[in-house]
């Protein structure tokens, strides 16, 4: 396993699988280094580093921060081969420069990343996590790690990224109706670790440097040995970048993260990597807490007005709502201040306004200020899934008691998740 090893947490079920049914199929990736413009000054030729096999005609996504992905295709492929460079249809792991249609306005970085994976517009559960710009940019670790624009490019598609990492369970999900899987209210969750070989910077010198093993693909995920037993499906969780530096950064297990471990090139980031990427100005402009003085951009205070009637009711089953369980029921095993969340439909009578209705509970002592921030973060979990109603809205346990009634009477379906 290179320069790791295998620790798990202390939850006692059987490792499970990684399911078979994931595409791994032929994939690739160039870190652009040089661009040529040609001397006619119609098009470029981009040189850098290819990591998989391309071939010329490939459809491929030329990914840059900040910009959306460019969809061109391979026109020619110029390869270095035994120490010569040739035109070829095909390469695989060396240098190449390339001739892509491009359009004629596009401004081509350095470090930005060709890949034939295409981009994910919008999170969907029914697809694989891919995040091919990551994935083409760690590669690069070894070649270009003095190089500070190499960090802050490594550092963006970091932040934006979301994960996969293999999880334990105390209990298998269960399966609804509508043959859609459910994780139990009452769930324990449990993290892998890994034991990295090389000392990591913050760590102290009595312990060992563990590290959160996280994948931006299933194709990384799969070369996990071992992690598999009897045919059995790996259980996984998707973690954004802030998920898993508020977990890590809650205790002092984990000295860092290690993103695709048992690539042939690993990328492992200390603690106070993480740190500096969060303490950027363009981190904190896009993630950053917002003036507690100010109000919240997605979360506000607001009244029902007297006489107003709403309806409230069971979310319909459907894959939508099973998403949403999903993520509230992880939201709440993962923040230790959430002491139980319920998941309602909200209806106006005199409108037809239909929300979903999310009610918490928190400690007595929570000011309105930390509230505040965990419905924002919960909002920005469940912003991806919420298509059909779109609309969230929050409500305190004990707070408007005939929602606790109507909590408590349909307890079993609308009561998700108790600590």
């Amino acid at each position: 396993m290179g320069l790791f090893k295998k620790k798990e947490e202390n939850i006692a079920v059987e490792d499970t699988d990684v399911t078979a049914t994931v595409d791994a199929g032929r994939r690739f990736s160039v870190i652009i280094e040089g661009i040529t413009t040609m001397l006619d000054g119609n098009g470029s030729i981009i040189t850098g580093q290819l990591f998989g096999k391309i071939l010329k005609g490939d459809k491929v996504y030329v990914y840059m921060a900040t910009a959306k992905a460019i969809e061109c295709e391979v026109q020619a492929v110029e390869a270095t081969i035994d120490g010569r460079s040739a035109i070829v249809d095909e390469a695989e792991d060396t240098t190449v420069s390339l001739q892509l249609t491009l359009p004629d306005d596009a401004n081509i970085k350095k470090y930005a990343i060709i890949s034939n994976i295409a981009p994910q517009e919008k999170l969907d559960p029914r697809v694989s996590i891919e995040n091919p710009a990551l994935a083409g940019i760690i590669n690069g670790m070894t070649a270009h790690g003095t190089d500070n624009t190499f960090h802050a490019t490594v550092a963006y598609w970091a932040s934006h990224a979301r994960f996969i990492t293999p999880i334990k369970m105390d209990q298998e999900p269960q399966i609804n109706e509508n043959g859609m899987a459910v994780i139990p209210k009452d769930t324990k969750i449990g993290f892998y670790m890994l034991k990295s070989a090389v000392k990591l910077t913050g760590t102290p010198e009595d312990k060992d440097s563990m590290v959160l093993p996280l994948f931006t693909d299933w194709t990384a995920l799969r070369r996990w040995e071992g992690l598999a037993k009897d045919g059995q499906k790996i259980h996984t969780q998707v973690l954004t970048f802030q998920d898993v530096y508020a977990m890590i950064k809650r205790g002092d297990v984990y000295a860092g993260i290690a993103i695709n471990p048992f690539n042939k090139i690993p990328c492992t980031l200390p603690v106070p990597y993480l740190d500096t990427i969060t303490g950027t100005p363009g981190y904190q402009a896009e993630f950053g807490k917002k003036d507690t003085n100010a109000p919240q951009e997605n979360v506000q205070e607001q009244k029902i007005p007297a006489g107003k009637k709403i309806l409230l009711g069971v979310p319909v089953e459907n894959e939508e709502n099973a998403t949403i369980r999903t993520k509230l029921t992880e939201y709440g095993q993962t923040h230790e201040d959430i002491k139980s969340i319920s998941f309602l439909t909200k209806v106006e009578e005199d409108t037809k306004i239909v929300r979903h209705l999310v009610v918490l509970e928190f400690p007595t002592d929570f000011t309105k200020d930390q509230m505040k921030e965990h419905m924002e973060a919960i909002y920005q979990t469940l912003k991806p899934f919420a298509h059909e109603i779109n609309q969230i809205e929050y409500a305190l346990k004990g707070a408007i008691p005939a929602v606790d009634d109507v909590v408590k009477q349909h307890e079993e379906k609308m009561l998700i998740y108790t600590a």
